[in-house]
């Protein structure tokens, strides 16, 4: 009986543990932005120096580093110090930080995609075949992002109430 019970137990340790692979899960998306912007610079490299490609790959990355400065920060988010309440104030920080981030991640990565239309377009030959494959990519990665962020909706929530109830 005793070792149930420990298994059940919900320790402080294990929601700041949660509550941190919350915060890394967001690290990681700031590092996919990086490799997208370091994507684009490798496209300018091979890029056959055509303005045009070159001005739309630098205007993604551009809309990469706004992305990344404005929506990307968690430096009022991390926890400084490990107590029940600051770990409230926290998820409700990062409550506030994930809506904003969802409001407009697809805008900002949609904008990178199409970015690569003209590199794109001149492999393909035909820019109809790239901005098809583009506008695929988006609806892809649109998907996936939506189903994530409600992923991460319900561990939010769920870790919320279980901090709230003791």
């Amino acid at each position: 009986m005793k070792n149930s019970k420990s298994k059940n137990s919900d320790t402080f340790q294990d929601q700041f543990k949660e509550f941190k692979l919350l915060i890394l899960g967001s690290k990681m998306a700031k590092a996919s932005s990086i490799l997208l912007i370091c994507f684009s610079v490798t496209l300018m490299f091979y890029s056959e120096k055509n303005v045009f490609i070159l001005i739309s790959l630098a205007i993604g990355i551009a809309v990469m580093l706004v992305y990344i400065f404005k929506f990307l920060s968690l430096r009022n988010i991390e926890q400084r110090s490990h107590t029940p309440s600051s770990l409230t104030d926290s998820l409700s920080k990062f409550k506030v930080f994930m809506k904003q981030r969802k409001k407009f991640e697809i805008l900002y990565i949609s904008i990178w995609f199409l970015s690569l239309v003209p590199f794109v377009s001149s492999y393909l030959g035909s820019g109809l075949d790239a901005i098809i494959s583009i506008v695929l990519l988006i609806i892809i990665t649109s998907i996936l992002g939506m189903l994530a962020f409600i992923k991460a909706d319900k561990k939010v929530i769920t870790l919320e109430n279980r901090v709230q109830s003791k």
